[in-house]
């Protein structure tokens, strides 16, 4: 049987099935001469009378694939999975209720970031045993799914949701307690990344609340462990809360992993989820007064104290890391916050948080923005003069009196509200070293120039001086456990310690230069324990300013002491 084409067809096949065809026969493929097939055999074969034998040839043929295949294929292949998320996300539709009620929620916030591994440095401090000390390792990689850590039983879950309550969020209301409690009678044990509003405020309070046990452990390594897994399952919804989940749980969530990032030694997350939740936080008219005229007073006062601790976090960060702040005071009517179901005294100290970030953003905006570099130094010195009686007033209403030194210094375990009091004192040092850098000129020297623009000496006002020597006895006062809170604080102690060195460097012959050697012996050694360990010390460019121009200002101080004390030895007795 031939084909239409000229060949012939192999037995055992139908023509329409034809799986391989043969172009020539064996013979006449090896003399490269024409093949003519015939239902005998090939007419060569049949003239010269050889045995004319067909080897099948495969000629399995796969569609031609179109340039750039390759690079389609994967687009194929990212699109199939987010039509699956979107697919997921879609099918948990709330309830009537439910959707009503999403757009006010306050269920508390989501939290950090990191840590992944606990590290240890090694030599001894007297203060602060190096093995209370981990080292946290950001991980921002966006994951969906798989949930890093396993959730705890409801009945251990409870009891974490009640010591953040009583111990953090009373004191900086972030959280709403009813909703949130609500919130997790119906939905903890469905409990998934899907909800990512949900899903980060859960383990944010989770994770805060091991960091809270952390402080009294005598060994916080598993408190610290657990509240890192917890970190890294609010962390794994962050793209879906920044892109597509516009709720009041979501600004929570960012606010609350940017608190926690503020303890790690790159303060860069926490900067880009700060911003991530105010920018939220405008889309949704937070920082207006009047821009839900529908709201229960209650709905907006949950509004206004998540907009505020956005603000808190926004302007603090700006002045620490020397970066413009994204809230303008012009171009907001919120008013504070006044609920009365906050206790007088916690209601207070975060007013008095608000009043000093107030204080905060004005020093950045006249003494550190790019505007405020082209003034001269005569008009930056007037404006500090009224930034500096501007905060002497809001530190006279706050009323920031902490307990004797004697107290402090026995290592007695702080309550919870000393401990927010006490970050308090130390945001309100570190805003005044800044002001007081420029009420007077002062001379560049070799370790000024070690400093970026927000961290540049401040000269030996009597006041700033005054209130370092205070500062500078709280680093005995900070959590063993914490961690965390030494890398927030770190700036403040660095503005008191260098601040009080560098008087020292001018002033050798003051009668408190031997007692002021001694106070800052204990933050010069914290600055060692830290950079023992290579990684943070790698991770933490301010860390190794910080440390570089401590050392040398030490150095100076001890030689300018000596040197007046061997010129005048009756002074210093």
């Amino acid at each position: 049987m031939e084909s239409q084409t000229g060949f012939r067809a192999q037995p055992g096949f139908r023509e329409e099935e034809r799986p391989v065809v043969v172009r020539a026969c064996d013979m006449c493929r090896k003399k490269k001469i024409r093949c003519e097939p015939t239902t005998q055999g090939c007419r060569p074969c049949t003239k010269y009378g050889t045995k004319c034998h067909f080897t099948p040839i495969a000629m399995k043929r796969k569609p031609r694939r179109p340039a750039g295949f390759k690079y389609i294929a994967q687009l194929e292949q990212r699109l199939l999975g987010v039509e699956a998320l979107l697919g997921d996300r879609s099918l948990e539709k709330p309830t009537v209720p439910e959707i009503s009620s999403r757009k006010e929620r306050t269920t508390p916030v989501a939290l950090l970031d990191t840590a992944a591994l606990i590290k240890s440095s090694n030599g001894s401090n007297p203060w602060m045993p190096e093995s209370m000390w981990p080292h946290y390792a950001p991980d921002l990689r966006s994951v969906s799914l798989p949930a890093r850590q396993r959730l705890p039983t409801k009945t251990v879950a409870l009891e974490l949701i009640q010591e953040t309550f009583n111990n953090y969020n009373r004191f900086l209301p972030l959280f709403d307690e009813e909703d949130f409690l609500r919130e997790f009678q119906l939905k903890y044990s469905t409990s998934n990344p899907g909800d990512a509003g949900w899903w980060a405020c859960l383990n944010v309070v989770l994770s805060i609340a091991h960091r809270l046990r952390a402080i009294r452990a005598l060994d916080p390594t598993q408190e610290h462990i657990l509240a890192s897994g917890y970190v890294q399952n609010a962390l794994s919804v962050v793209s879906e809360l920044n892109v597509s989940d516009r709720s009041l749980s979501a600004v929570q969530a960012l606010a609350g992993m940017a608190c926690i990032l503020q303890g790690t030694p790159d303060p860069e997350p926490a900067a880009m989820l700060v911003a991530a939740a105010l920018r939220l936080a405008q889309a949704m008219n937070l920082h207006r007064e009047c821009s839900s005229p529908g709201l229960t007073d209650s709905q907006a006062e949950k509004r206004r104290r998540v907009f505020w601790k956005v603000y808190i976090l926004d302007k603090d960060i700006s002045l620490r890391t020397g970066r413009p702040f994204g809230q303008d005071d012009d171009d907001m009517d919120v008013r504070l916050p006044s609920n009365a179901s906050l206790e007088p005294g916690n209601l207070d100290l975060f007013n008095c948080r608000i009043g000093l970030a107030l204080v905060q953003g004005q020093v950045y905006k006249q003494l550190y923005s790019v505007q405020a570099g082209r003034q001269t130094a005569a008009q930056r010195a007037i404006a500090a003069q009224e930034l500096s009686s501007l905060l002497s007033y809001w530190k006279f209403s706050a009323q920031l009196e902490l307990p004797e030194d004697s107290t402090i210094s026995s290592g007695l375990q702080l309550s919870g509200e000393m401990i927010h009091k006490v970050v308090l004192r130390l945001t309100y040092i570190h805003c005044l070293t800044m002001i007081d850098r420029h009420l007077r000129p002062m001379p560049q020297s070799s370790s000024n120039q070690e400093l970026s623009r927000s961290e540049k000496l401040s000269p030996p006002g009597s006041l700033c001086i005054a209130e370092s020597r205070k500062a500078i006895r709280l680093v005995e006062a900070i959590p063993q456990g914490d961690c965390s809170c030494v890398w927030m604080l770190l700036h403040a102690f660095f503005a008191a310690a260098s601040s009080m060195l560098y008087n020292l460097t001018q002033n050798p012959m003051s009668p408190n230069a031997i007692s002021d050697l001694d106070l800052v012996e204990p933050f010069l050694r914290l600055l060692e324990t830290l950079a023992r360990d290579p990684s943070t010390l790698s991770r933490s460019e301010e860390l190794v300013r910080m440390r570089r121009t401590c050392n040398s200002l030490n150095l100076e101080a001890k030689e300018a002491v000596q040197l007046f004390s061997l010129r005048s030895p009756a002074t210093l007795t």
